[in-house]
């Protein structure tokens, strides 16, 4: 957790939890607001490249239901008629639009700026708005959410969005008993509606009730509000002829996978007064937060960040069920206009939908389990794809490092842009940077040198391998790195030395473990998992002769260079000897007197939860490709149905954007299975990889 950095206050305004300082005082938490716009993020970005064309407006909608929130870049928006154009594509049409909520007086804000786009930013700029799902006061709220940026701030302003499921791991760590009587009890939101003659009124940015309910008689306004049962459970007179409202929501809510997610708890700032409207935030029980559970819910909050830079024409979009949203504070002006679609119900109101049936796929394995019927090198270069990217600055300094780590820790795959390393198209890459970020000799992967491997590797530096070795006409496949042998790499390092066209190709995915397992239960792939998980991954391979006449047809490595003899029985010793990397060793007589030495191990398909990448090959087994093959752990190979599951599975998880010089990508080998497009031209690309997990048995 990242810890808030403390004001410097007198000891009657310090209250402290768990480490972390924060403050009710509104001008202290001005102060703190200030301070907060200068930590860094990373976010999940898609560059739209400059059009909004059909295939990138498609592509930002399979972003955002993938993955369930995006941040759309370089989109050429300029104003609120171009952005009502492109809205049907996003989801945002007119018949799919949320037009339900708003709770603040027209002399407040001019709610509409276009039908279904709302004018926001009506909460003070001066202070930092606590995450929150947007219209969390009614039974039914929008399913999702579209910030457009038209006016950029000068300063701060990002919009930030926050994972339910991190909040909620979060809470679970700070306040376990909190959390729990959440999701017992719910969650209560009271608000009061002040006569429009109080004197507090012009402080107070809140409808009146007379606005609110449309009449100046008390008892019918009292009828109103008592009958809009999807708003309040009950209504009643408070102090100051306030009109007092109370609803209590469920504090977990199911999408149509039936994954619950936390609704996200509300603190304020100060205590309930005529300026905002007598409002409380109690559980459903009526208990009231005490200060140490308020300050593990902050804590829980802004922790849970995640954002880049707004720029004009920007677009923010999310699933309103699984993340929250949260605005930094900032200077200058900020015109961010909020569009809404579909409709999430409370259960206590209306059970979610029934899940749908998976889309009817196009099939991509012919006969057999090794043969594609699209060709690997057409595989949509022009549609592009989000990826978690952090901005470094142009430089990567210790605190942009600290900040790289954290994000890197928290996330499992980050590209970074703008790090402002200038390098030679060679791929070397200064020896500091790699130390800093954990890639330096100290934590290399042990993994045997350079005879290791299957491939050889061409060394830039004692850290980094140059990559390519793989025919740039193929679409090379997910993987786990060296997931043929039982110690693998813990994380990897990408780096790009040169720009790579974009037209070009050669774009490095990566694909989380997570969403793969995902994808394949959504697509009746459930008993294919339990297989997998009961047998594990089988990995059958072969080195052949050097002088085999057909050695130059074979990209692998041959058996005198893997284990490093021209003798074939201490070449067999060896293999045999290296039990963590081969469990069975033999020899195939390819005829004239060549032989191949041939190897087999077998690992497990799940690690510490995450799903390993099973391998599909290309071609059949053969004298060019070692006679490999990559059966279940029990030898049955998987079938045209499975081949065509993982095939489907594995392009629609791709995360990745196009290489700029000077470009890092890392990865966490274990969460992560990365690929590499097919590609055209020129492309340096190194890798370094850190670390060591042994895989454990086969569950």
């Amino acid at each position: 957790m990242q810890l808030v950095v403390p004001l410097t206050l007198s000891p009657t305004q310090q209250r402290r939890d768990r480490g972390t300082l924060f403050v009710m005082d509104v001008e202290h938490w001005r102060q703190r607001s200030l301070q907060m716009r200068s930590e860094r993020f990373s976010g999940r970005v898609l560059d739209a490249g400059g059009r909004l064309d059909a295939r990138t407006l498609r592509s930002i909608r399979d972003a955002l239901e993938l993955h369930g929130a995006v941040h759309v870049s370089h989109t050429n928006l300029e104003d609120v008629a171009a952005l009502v154009e492109v809205m049907p594509a996003l989801g945002f049409g007119p018949a799919q639009q949320f037009s339900l909520g708003g709770r603040t007086s027209q002399q407040t804000q001019q709610k509409w700026a276009a039908p279904g786009l709302r004018r926001m930013d009506f909460y003070p700029p001066h202070l930092h708005l606590l995450a929150n799902n947007e219209v969390q006061y009614r039974r039914s709220s929008p399913r999702w959410v579209l910030f457009a940026c038209l006016v950029a701030p000068t300063d701060g302003g990002r919009v930030f969005l926050h994972s339910a499921t991190a909040v909620q791991r979060q809470l679970e760590r700070l306040a376990p008993d909190l959390l729990a009587r959440m999701l017992e009890h719910g969650l209560s939101i009271e608000t009061g509606f002040l006569d429009e003659a109080h004197p507090a009124k012009a402080k107070n940015s809140f409808q009146s009730w007379q606005e609110r309910f449309e009449t100046k008689d008390r008892a019918q306004a009292l009828a109103r509000a008592t009958a809009q049962t999807d708003e309040y459970d009950t209504a009643w007179w408070g102090p100051d002829d306030t009109l007092m409202t109370r609803i209590t929501l469920t504090a977990s809510l199911c999408d149509e996978r039936g994954d619950a997610f936390l609704r996200f708890p509300r603190v304020a700032l100060d205590g309930p007064s005529a300026v905002n409207g007598f409002r409380r935030f109690p559980l459903g029980n009526g208990d009231v937060l005490t200060p140490s559970e308020e300050d593990a819910v902050r804590a829980a909050l802004l922790s849970t960040r995640e954002g880049v830079r707004l720029q004009r024409g920007d677009l923010v979009l999310f699933d309103n069920l699984r993340f929250g949203h949260s605005r930094e504070s900032f200077s200058g002006e900020r015109e961010v206009l909020v569009g809404m679609a579909g409709e999430v119900w409370d259960p206590a109101r209306r059970v979610p939908v029934e899940r749908p049936a998976p889309t009817a796929r196009p099939r991509l394995s012919s006969e057999g389990p090794v043969a594609y019927t699209f060709p690997p090198s057409l595989v949509s270069r022009q549609t592009r794809f989000s990826a978690r990217t952090f901005d470094a600055g142009g430089a990567l300094d210790a605190g942009t490092i600290d900040v790289i780590r954290r994000e890197f820790a928290t996330h499992g795959a980050l590209v970074l842009q703008n790090t402002g390393i200038s390098v030679d198209a060679g791929g070397a890459l200064p020896t500091a940077i790699l130390d800093a970020l954990g890639f330096g000799r100290d934590d290399a992967f042990p993994w045997g040198g350079q005879s290791s491997g299957r491939t050889t590797r061409r060394a830039l530096s004692p850290e980094l391998r140059a990559t390519d070795d793989y025919p740039q006409h193929l679409w090379l496949l997910p993987h786990n790195e060296v997931l043929y042998q039982r110690s693998v790499p813990a994380r990897l390092l990408f780096f790009s030395a040169r720009a790579v066209d974009a037209n070009n190709g050669g774009r490095t995915f990566v694909h989380s473990a997570a969403l793969l397992e995902r994808h394949l239960v959504d697509h009746g792939g459930t008993t294919f998992l339990e297989g997998l998980r009961r047998h594990g991954l089988l990995i059958e391979m072969g080195f052949i002769d050097e002088r085999h006449p057909e050695r130059a047809s074979n990209y692998f490595r041959s058996w005198q260079e893997r284990f490093g003899t021209d003798d074939r029985d201490e070449a067999a010793r060896r293999c045999g000897e290296a039990t963590h990397q081969f469990d069975e060793c033999w020899w195939k007589d390819e005829g004239g007197g060549h032989f191949t030495l041939m190897t087999r191990v077998r690992v497990p398909a799940f690690h510490d939860g995450h799903l390993l990448f099973p391998r599909i090959a290309l071609d059949a087994p053969s004298l060019q490709n070692g006679h490999r093959r990559y059966p279940r752990g029990d030898g049955v190979e998987f079938s045209p149905d499975e081949v065509d599951l993982l095939l489907h599975a594995f392009l629609d998880t791709r995360e990745g954007v196009s290489w700029s010089a000077g470009d890092l990508l890392l990865v966490d080998n274990l969460r992560y299975g990365h690929s590499r497009e097919a590609f055209e031209g020129p492309r340096s690309l190194a890798v370094a990889m850190a670390g060591s997990v042994t895989l454990g048995p086969i569950q």
